[in-house]
């Protein structure tokens, strides 16, 4: 039998920093789509594991992401997006970086001894592709993602054969008003789906099954004949739901020509940002995906209603914190030990740096 962690895992600000750091700071973590800047010169900003970056595609094609700061004076870079010409052009006083990073131009500067304009070069930020989606890694000796996630990427790549090629058609963003860990936790549990999602109507639980790997988890439907313990990742059919470490939510939209991305950044202990897109192969939005989409808006309104509760909750003393429902087959869909398997990881990560 397990317990989940206390209530303080979800509301302190010592744990908040020790996962930022120890957790965010090291992990690979999606930005968006190889599409959302697939044409030279063009960029996006954000904040990922708690900095501000900026992705850029060069003019040679290649993609760069940088700490969004410049090295004069700290000014922000880029603000959100749009397609560069030449350079990068500080607002504050206008030094100016290639699309490279490097510094080009910096005002008066010549009037300054020694000054070395290579020496204030932008900062780069480890990215990679995987499965279509651009990631990064603040942490230059955490390996890379195949060899943290096994064959993630080509099990997505099956279920999903034109992700690479796929475009945004909608895009969801919002603050909500809980510690990312009690997001991904219910994302992690069907458990919740009878009661919590009546825009589901009856939700046949005896066919949602889990598996699992290294770093990622999956739910969907298999055959109603298939026993618990035989079930395995290629029994999974039609909509399907991945969690991969350690705040991202891919899924399965309307068959195969369309995907489900949800991406949590912390931002406090008590809250997140949520970042969710809906992509097709054809970059359009049919009648028929609209509606499947105005569903999906539903369910996570649904989801973010609960989470926001339970962060309440977590809050009160009078939480004295209860026990994992988990099936011995490890596979039932109303199984928790997804959530046990991710309490497991994030407890690994504080387990050398206490609060």
């Amino acid at each position: 039998m397990r317990h989940p962690p206390s209530r303080a895992w979800y509301t302190d600000r010592s744990r908040f920093e020790i996962e930022m750091r120890e957790l965010f700071g090291r992990a690979w973590l999606v930005v968006c789509h190889g599409s959302d800047v697939a044409e030279p010169g063009s960029y996006l900003t954000a904040r990922i594991g708690g900095e501000e970056i900026a992705l850029v595609r060069g003019r040679d094609d290649v993609l760069r992401c940088f700490h969004n700061v410049c090295q004069h004076r700290a000014h922000r870079l880029l603000e959100g997006r749009g397609v560069l010409k030449a350079v990068i052009t500080c607002p504050y006083h206008a030094w100016a970086y290639g699309l490279d990073g490097t510094l080009r131009t910096a005002p008066n500067m010549t009037q300054v001894r020694d000054f070395d304009p290579a020496a204030f070069s932008v900062p780069r930020i480890r990215t990679a592709m995987f499965a279509g989606f651009v990631m990064l890694c603040h942490d230059d000796d955490t390996p890379e993602p195949d060899a943290l996630f096994g064959d993630l990427e080509s099990r997505l790549l099956a279920d999903h054969p034109r992700l690479p090629e796929m475009k945004a058609v909608r895009v969801r963003e919002a603050v909500l008003n809980a510690n990312w860990k009690a997001v991904i936790e219910n994302y992690l549990e069907c458990y919740h789906c009878d009661t919590a999602h009546p825009s589901f109507g009856n939700f046949d639980m005896t066919t949602w099954k889990h598996v699992w790997g290294n770093g990622w988890s999956r739910q969907g439907r298999v055959p109603a004949a298939k026993a618990d313990k035989a079930t395995g990742q290629d029994d999974i059919e039609g909509l399907s739901a991945w969690w991969q470490w350690p705040a991202v939510f891919w899924a399965r939209a309307l068959g195969p020509e369309s995907f489900v991305v949800a991406r949590h950044e912390p931002l406090s202990a008590n809250q997140t940002h949520q970042t969710r897109v809906v992509y097709s192969a054809d970059g359009k939005e049919t009648a028929e995906l609209k509606d499947f989409n105005d569903l999906f808006d539903e369910v996570f309104a649904e989801d973010v209603s609960v989470v926001e509760s339970v962060q309440r909750g977590l809050g009160s003393r009078g939480y004295r914190g209860g026990v994992l429902v988990e099936d011995p087959d490890r596979s039932a869909g109303w199984s928790e030990h997804a959530v046990g398997q991710f309490q497991a990881m994030v407890r690994d990560v504080h387990g050398a740096n206490p609060a």
